[in-house]
């Protein structure tokens, strides 16, 4: 029996409640062999959406830091703990970036679960996950939402997964199924308003200029100049450095337009670490909108993450502007022109849209939104592709491409 710590808080204040954990878990299997990893002692780095893992080193993250031996252990452990930090009512930029690399673990292929796709298991086996996060300053909301995110999390893992409970001096656990996300309140109170002032456009995406959401901004962008804006300022959130300088002018824009990919059912790594340094302004006049885009086609895959944008606004008391979840956008690099045309018109509505009203396309929101799951007719389709390896051939390509379709299925942690 193995069982790996992992310490995902930004000093060693949890010191004593991992050795608590870890006199817990050996008491509870007598035999165990404990690890413990403090992520301080250790450096992780952004995802950068390269898919290397994927299609050039199968199964091995093509960063170089000290997170080798982390992601290995992991693998090779029968139950994992992890302890994350929470900053502005989610788990810290830290965390979520240990989450987002767990992805080298699965293969780049997908299968069809309730509707929604997901990664192949790449190894026989995975292991229960047990989560423990910092409750203190949250809400009743902002627990509810993270308790579901990490639930979720374990299911798009594939492994089933426990909360740790730290109450009245002892550890105890309790199991944590995925269940339905919260839904939207907000969003519902949304009014239109005579936008004014500048207007600053995040790119979350980790791979910044060269990324689908460059491409997003740009046509939103298009949209914004045909309503006669002017002041428009493109924030690339890969430039780690400038985080604490754009945090601390964050009160002083009017308008703020997050667009970014999701990873892991969340924002990457490198955006949780700007939103964790966001001070309350308590300011209406601040506004925040966000455009969430995935490469799966269904818009469910993104609920778990909807519920904490609007949380967060509220804790920060400015004024929310809506979110927009689009589905199936990876690719879009590849397309000929025409195919996006439509596509990219919508961009340059949305645009229009916020600089003219105040307020995300509603229109387009409900739009997308009907692809909330993928139809019975596209799952038949899909598993009729799948018996022909069509359902593949990107990848494999890309595999053959790089000389590494012959390890297409290895297990580096465990060869």
């Amino acid at each position: 029996m193995k069982i790996t710590i992992f310490d995902l808080g930004k000093n060693k204040r949890n010191e004593s409640l991992v050795q608590e954990i870890k006199n817990y878990y050996r008491e509870a299997y007598k035999e165990a062999e404990v690890i413990i990893y403090h992520s301080t002692d250790t450096e992780i780095k952004d995802c950068i959406g390269c898919w290397s893992c994927w299609w050039k080193s199968p199964g091995k993250c093509a960063l170089k830091d000290d997170a080798y031996k982390l992601y290995k252990d992991y693998i090779n452990s029968d139950e994992v703990v992890m302890l994350f930090h929470t900053e502005n009512g989610f788990i810290d930029g830290r965390g979520k970036t240990f989450l987002d690399r767990l992805i080298q673990h699965y293969l780049p292929y997908i299968k069809i679960r309730n509707g929604e796709c997901g990664h192949l298991k790449r190894y026989d086996k995975y292991p229960v996950i047990n989560f423990y996060f910092e409750k203190s300053g949250l809400s009743n909301e902002e627990v509810k939402v993270i308790k579901n995110y990490l639930a979720r999390t374990a299911y798009h893992f594939q492994s089933t997964c426990k909360e740790v409970l730290y109450e009245n001096g002892s550890i105890k656990t309790a199991d944590l199924e995925s269940t339905k996300p919260m839904d939207e309140v907000l969003a519902k109170k949304v009014i239109e308003r005579k936008a004014s002032g500048k207007w600053v456009i995040y790119n979350g995406s980790p791979r910044g200029n060269h990324s689908n959401s460059k491409l997003i901004i740009e046509k939103i962008i298009m949209g914004m100049k045909a309503q006669g804006v002017e002041d428009i300022e493109v924030r690339n959130l890969i430039n780690i450095k400038e985080h604490k300088m754009w945090a601390e002018n964050f009160s002083s824009v009017q308008n703020n337009l997050f667009v970014f990919p999701l990873y892991v059912h969340a924002m990457p790594g490198s955006v949780m670490k700007f939103f964790e340094q966001l001070k309350p302004v308590n300011n209406k006049e601040v506004h925040m909108a966000f455009l969430v885009q995935s490469g799966f086609p269904e818009t469910s895959q993104s609920y778990y993450l909807r519920p904490y944008l609007e949380l967060m606004t509220k804790r920060l008391g400015i004024s929310f502007d809506g979110t927009i979840i689009k589905g199936g956008v990876e690719g879009i690099q590849m397309k000929p022109e025409k195919a996006n045309k439509k596509f990219f018109d919508q961009m340059e509505s949305i645009g229009r849209t916020y600089a003219g009203k105040g307020i995300m396309d509603l229109t387009l929101k409900k739009e997308y939104e009907k692809s909330e799951y993928l139809s019975k007719g596209m799952q038949l389709l899909f598993s009729i592709f799948s018996l022909t390896g069509l359902t593949n051939c990107y990848w494999d390509a890309n595999l053959k491409k790089n000389g590494a379709y012959e390890k297409r299925f290895a297990k580096p942690y465990t060869e």
